[in-house]
């Protein structure tokens, strides 16, 4: 995520660092260290505003991701505390600044030792949440650049159907493909062409059947993806599995329904040429009664190694879906 990239968060252990740096190059005045200690403390925690303003614009898609990750209370708590400590130096600043130009001999030293602990004190009180706020930055760095309200075409489906294939085959996208589940432990983008219109294509982890709540944080990014961004859902079954049998990938595919809330839903029977022709035969008449039934918009019969095959795919599904 771009935004995130700008933003920079610094540890409590980070400001003391550069506090000690600070008072290392030399004797100044009490009422000048006063002011570098102040100065340093409000400098560095500047970034937590800047997230705290991304944090409150950020599309739903996001906000799934991270609480997959972090506690969001814990990230609202960080966030006040560190805020609160800001405004409160400030004032203790105007306050010790005062005592300090106006009080003589020891009790001017004394205002100005107890001015310094109490401003670093404030801070201190967040390290932990200030050390949280740092990993939630690096997470959002990690985080794909998705555009939420772009024409977007979803890869679901079990582990090791051949997503990651699809979408490599027909967009930039460059996710790992192996011949073993779960390959595929984030989302994904890549983008394609179609008439002349820029579109996501996004890959997204495998799914097992079992409902959300007893879900792996793998599988609930994908949740994030089918629940959160709009656009249509390519639904890969693999009929010659080994891994996952059709009854369970149909039950894959049903226990999404939910999830997606009426979105455009279609079925890719990939991997056409390693099935036998009774794989393919119940395949493809599992997924014609959830046509008939009106949760399938389409069924595709294919082979997602062929850049062909997908191409097809991809463009009658867009063709389908996306405005003249």
């Amino acid at each position: 995520m771009k935004e995130a990239k700008e933003i920079y968060i610094a540890t409590y252990d980070e400001i003391l660092e550069r506090i000690r740096r600070r008072y290392s190059r030399g004797a100044r005045s009490k009422i000048a260290s006063l002011q570098m200690v102040h100065d340093i403390l409000v400098s560095s925690t500047e970034g937590t505003e800047e997230l705290k303003g991304l944090l409150r614009d950020l599309h739903p898609f996001y906000w799934r991701l991270i609480e997959i990750e972090f506690e969001r209370a814990k990230i609202e708590s960080s966030l006040r505390c560190v805020s609160k400590a800001r405004y409160v130096v400030r004032k203790m600043w105007e306050k010790y600044r005062y005592l300090v130009m106006t009080l003589e001999g020891r009790e001017g030293r004394r205002a100005y030792v107890e001015g310094r602990g109490r401003m670093m004190s404030l801070f201190r009180r967040c390290r932990q949440g200030m050390a949280l706020l740092k990993n939630l930055v690096i997470f959002l760095q990690k985080l794909p650049e998705i555009e939420p309200n772009a024409p977007t075409l979803i890869l679901a489906g079990p582990p090791n159907v051949g997503k990651s294939t699809f979408v490599s085959n027909v967009s930039s996208g460059r996710p790992e493909v192996a011949n073993y589940p779960f390959t595929t432990k984030q989302v994904i983008v890549g983008h394609a062409d179609h008439e002349g219109r820029k579109v996501q294509i996004i890959d997204t982890p495998g799914l097992l059947d079992r409902p959300v709540e007893e879900m792996n944080v793998i599988e609930r990014r994908a949740v994030a993806a089918l629940s959160e961004l709009r656009g249509a859902v390519l639904f890969l079954i693999d009929p010659a599995s080994t891994y996952m049998s059709l009854d369970r990938q149909i039950k894959v595919l049903e226990g999404t329904l939910d999830i997606l809330r009426g979105r455009p839903l279609y079925v890719g029977i990939n991997k056409i040429d390693l099935a036998s022709e009774e794989q393919l035969r119940e395949a493809l008449e599992r997924a014609e009664e959830l046509k008939k039934r009106g949760v399938v918009d389409e069924v595709y019969l294919l082979s997602a190694i062929s850049r062909e095959h997908a191409l097809r795919v991809m463009r009658d599904i867009l063709s389908r879906v996306l405005p003249l």
